[in-house]
């Protein structure tokens, strides 16, 4: 996230506290709803700023939300979204690279740990990473799962019927049982080594991937 959005962001989160509770729960299935969009993340603010100082407004005036909206939330975020400049390919791309490196970044310093505790406690410590095709399908299938989440999570935002949190709760869970089974499975059949290397050359590597991923998203 780039200075102006986190500066924009900052404010939005201290305004947002003026939301009464009563309008608290369509407001954030909105602010939901509009992290799905193809608006860039300050765009996403600027929007946000906008629907923070509708309801704020509203509420002066003792109007609720719905009476501000007219009852039609997901309707009027679309025709928000479609009146703002759209993501570029290039936004998209950086974005997603973005997500992948911190992924890969926090999944590398939780492996890191893993391989010092095992050199440890092993006869012999030779404090090595070891890279194995299961850890690289790991990584991938945690990337993929965790975009589909969030994807399904910001377009089902407004499915606020019985049997929709039903269908969510067990699709989540459904999610849940797949990542884990992929994980396990993963760490069990593939132990095919693809590289061994020092523990200080592999956390060298972590670090540069952190950084990396710092200046990627410092620029969406």
């Amino acid at each position: 996230m780039n200075k102006l959005a986190k500066e924009l962001l900052k404010k939005n989160n201290s305004r947002e506290k003026a939301i009464s509770d009563d309008n608290k729960e369509i407001y954030t299935n909105m602010i939901v709803y509009l992290r799905g969009s193809d608006l860039t993340e300050y765009n996403q603010e600027v929007v946000r700023e906008d629907i923070i100082e509708l309801i704020i407004d509203g509420q002066q005036r003792g109007d609720n939300i719905q009476k501000v909206m007219g009852g039609r939330y997901k309707e009027t975020c679309d025709e928000i979204i479609e009146a703002m400049p759209k993501k570029t390919n290039k936004d998209k791309i950086m974005g997603h690279l973005g997500t992948s490196l911190n992924v890969i970044w926090i999944l590398g310093l939780i492996a890191l740990v893993k391989n010092l505790v095992i050199s440890f406690i092993s006869d012999e410590a030779a404090f090595n990473f070891v890279l194995t095709v299961g850890d690289v399908i790991t990584i991938l299938a945690i990337i993929l799962i965790a975009n589909f989440i969030v994807w399904f999570i910001t377009k089902t935002a407004f499915n606020s019927k019985n049997n929709s949190k039903v269908v969510s709760f067990l699709k989540e869970w459904l999610i849940a049982g797949a990542a884990f089974t992929i994980i396990i499975l993963g760490s069990i059949y593939f132990k095919t080594i693809i590289v061994t290397i020092p523990l200080w050359l592999a956390t060298i590597i972590v670090m540069f991937i952190f950084v990396t991923s710092k200046i990627v998203n410092d620029k969406v």
